[in-house]
């Protein structure tokens, strides 16, 4: 056991700092992705930008609680990560980030309904994805419909009006949030896991032998 000691040590730290680098990832892309149409699936973002972040603090607890082995912050540590551990498993199964396409499509062709009815809910869509109706800009010209400012664009000093529609760029853009969130969160749940599991192997180790201070 004395000899494993040193391996299992370096497993936890490598564990640790992979927590720190998935956990400072997945506040990244989700906060790429907090600007997202009609804040669709701004919930997703929350969880992930707090399941980032409180990922990478308890690294810090990690890194404090092992140098030197300090039995109360190795607890402590060891019930940090079986917390957002259990919590991160819950989200990525039981609010999967595919539901982000699904409710993005019904978004835009809601607000595709109201446009029919009056002028505007498609305009922020339309600038920020250059795009013009809803599958392309005859579906205002064959309702007799004018084509809105939003779908307009100026290019070579004249206004030049876009062609593709809006359901396909949205449903793309959310595709790859989509895709993003959900790599990254499997991701730290794994490596939640490992923190977990070499955490408590090494926390037990050093218990039974009474190799760290107590505070």
């Amino acid at each position: 056991m004395i000899f494993a000691t040193p391996l299992i040590r370096h497993m936890y730290l490598c564990a640790n700092t992979l927590c720190l680098i998935v956990g400072l990832i997945m506040v990244l892309l989700s906060a790429l992705f907090m600007d997202s149409v009609q804040n669709l699936h701004l919930i997703y973002c929350i969880l992930g930008l707090m399941a980032g972040l409180l990922t990478a603090l308890t690294s810090l607890v990690g890194y404090r609680a092992i140098k030197p082995p300090k039995a109360a912050l190795m607890w402590l540590y060891c019930a940090l990560v079986t917390i957002i551990f259990v919590t991160q498993v819950y989200i990525v199964t039981h609010l999967e980030a595919t539901s982000i396409i699904t409710s993005t499509v019904e978004a835009v062709e809601l607000l595709w309904e109201k446009e029919l009815v009056e002028e505007g809910p498609m305009a922020d869509i339309e600038s920020r994805f250059h795009c013009c109706g809803l599958h392309n800009s005859s579906d205002y010209t064959s309702i007799n419909l004018p084509l809105p400012a939003s779908c307009f664009y100026a290019e070579n000093d004249a206004w030049v009006h876009y062609n593709e529609g809006c359901l396909e760029k949205v449903k793309f853009a959310a595709g790859r949030a989509s895709n993003a969130l959900s790599y990254a969160g499997y991701t730290l749940a794994v490596a939640q896991l490992l923190a977990l599991i070499f955490s408590l192997t090494l926390t037990l180790i050093y218990h039974r032998t009474g190799d760290y201070e107590t505070l």
